[in-house]
């Protein structure tokens, strides 16, 4: 009977000690559980093909995985990074730069001035394919001095090369022999920065993880998921059902947020315009005085008004948010008077069903935007609308983005604009170098004066002249415009209440940089 008792007891203890381990697993799972919590989740317009700073460009993720040498900072200066010094000789042509001793790649290897030279080596490299090789065109050589220390030799002054080095620098070592615009690479990151890949799920979602070895500040939150959310109007549902904690949104969605629920939104100023892109392989463009006619028959208050809900404010060009910026607005003013008397000057008569005409050929052509974009076809809508007065017929063409070939279309309802150096988003986008291929200047627009003074602003040394070259080119560009500048964009970033730590900063193009300080984030 003893021996039973014993048995039983013996039993019976056992099955208390698996009942307490499973509860202590149960707490684990529940802790596990909680840490979770720590999860943001971004829903993206853009469906994420490829994570390479060197292929890619306005992609948050980037800047989770890779880091430059240098950084922006709340007010959009320049501030170290991965370089955690660097000295300028006199003549403003060689940089000599310092690494951090304690950053490495995920695999644990140390990220060393190699690896600088590797990068930007590719980025130079012709066999690259990549658009933002003209932001880099001034640099002469890299050089190696130290495994801590590189060199860059420019063969001009360029102001503009520290904030140009913010791209994510790659691993030599696992890069090398790699064609790096069809590695692997590209689909499984190996990085430096405070988050790594955790997985990439068949739907495009895309799971990061705080990374350990991460240098600086480690991040608060343990996990950012980027899943592609297309449609603004589910990003807002799913935002109110807290499926996911950030998205970018429209303004028309404003009217339907109510106090209650369980996001708000933050209304942040951007750099970021829209405009009318002519492609200048159309002769219908090829008269100044046509483009500026269009340009002083467009009404931008109204549209920052009426169909933005004051969320932005009217566009007259490219620097309106940089300390470069010379206003053009007299320039463009709404004017339908001097818009007609421009058509007149250029040889345009009203036919027998009110369209323009000149030498048998029609005012008419299609104004192409993304359907995936609620205001950019909005804005083709108006646009079409406001220049039907005059006479010109445009047929708005909204197209999935796998359809749209810019460089084909008639016109396009363009998006750029930087938050950073004058030269961001200007020579890349106007000077004349950049038309081809895979590069920014779409509308083949061509112009000397507009190259001639790009190229002098780009490698001034000293700011006030720098300015005032700038203030050339803009004037230039308002007299023999290759876009009809309509707006500019505050971004309306919907954020779970939960979530802390977003900063207001002046954004880029597609309100890109909103993850710029994602380590202070955190979720409650």
């Amino acid at each position: 009977m003893r021996i039973k008792m014993g048995k039983t007891m013996l039993i019976t203890s056992v099955i208390t000690s698996m009942v307490l381990i499973a509860g202590c697993k149960g707490e684990e799972a529940s802790s596990t559980s909680s840490a979770a919590a720590k999860q943001l989740v971004y829903g993206t317009e853009m469906e994420i093909e490829q994570v390479n700073p060197v292929l890619d460009e306005n992609q948050e993720i980037d800047s989770l995985i890779f880091r430059g040498l240098t950084k922006p900072t709340e007010t959009n200066d320049i501030a170290p990074d991965l370089a955690k010094g660097w000295e300028i000789s006199p003549d403003h042509l060689v940089y000599t730069f310092t690494l951090r001793d304690d950053a490495k790649w995920e695999d644990g290897k140390p990220v060393t001035a190699e690896d600088v030279k590797f990068t930007l080596d590719k980025v130079r490299d012709p066999g690259t394919n990549t658009p933002i090789a003209g932001d880099f065109s001034e640099i002469k050589s890299v050089e190696v001095l130290k495994e801590n220390e590189v060199q860059v030799t420019l063969s001009n002054p360029f102001p503009p090369l520290l904030d140009k080095l913010k791209i994510g620098i790659l691993p030599k070592h696992l890069l090398q022999n790699e064609d790096i615009n069809k590695t692997d690479f590209n689909q499984h990151p190996i990085g430096n920065g405070p988050f790594k890949l955790k997985e990439w799920d068949n739907d495009h979602t895309i799971t990061l993880v705080r990374n350990d070895k991460y240098y600086g500040l480690k991040p608060k939150l343990e996990e950012v998921v980027f899943k592609h959310v297309p449609d603004p109007n589910t990003r807002a549902l799913q935002l109110k059902t807290g499926e996911i904690d950030l998205a970018l949104l429209e303004p028309n969605q404003m009217k339907s947020v109510k106090e209650g629920e369980g996001f708000t939104v933050h209304t942040i100023s951007t750099a970021d315009y829209r405009a009318v892109m002519y492609n200048f392989r159309n002769p219908l463009f090829k008269d100044a005085k046509v483009r500026q006619a269009m340009n002083f028959a467009i009404d931008r208050e109204a549209i920052v008004k009426g169909m933005l809900s004051g969320k932005g404010e009217a566009a007259y060009g490219p620097l309106q948010k940089s300390w470069a910026n010379s206003p053009q607005k007299q320039m463009y003013a709404y004017d339908p008077k001097k818009a007609k008397e421009l058509l007149k000057e250029a040889g345009w008569k009203k036919g027998s069903d009110g369209i323009l005409v000149k030498d048998g050929k029609r005012f008419e052509f299609e104004l192409v935007s993304p359907i995936t974009d609620p205001i950019r076809t909005a804005l083709g809508n108006v646009v079409a609308e406001q220049l039907k007065p005059l006479g010109i017929s445009v047929t708005p063409k909204p197209l999935d983005w796998n359809a749209i070939k810019i460089d084909q279309a008639d016109a396009f309802v363009i998006g750029w604009g930087s938050e950073f150096d004058p030269d961001d988003h200007t020579y890349r986008v106007f000077h004349s170098s950049q038309i081809g291929d895979g590069l920014y200047n779409m509308g083949a627009y061509r112009n000397d004066e507009v190259d001639q003074v790009l190229t002098e602003a780009r490698i001034a040394d000293d700011q006030e002249k720098r300015k005032v070259l700038y203030g050339q080119f803009q004037k230039e560009l308002a007299a023999d415009p290759p876009f009809n500048f309509l707006v500019y964009l505050d971004a309306l970033y919907g954020v779970n209440k939960k979530v802390s730590g977003v900063s207001d900063r002046t954004l880029g193009h597609h309100g890109f940089g909103i993850l710029w300080n994602i380590e202070e984030w955190d979720k409650q």
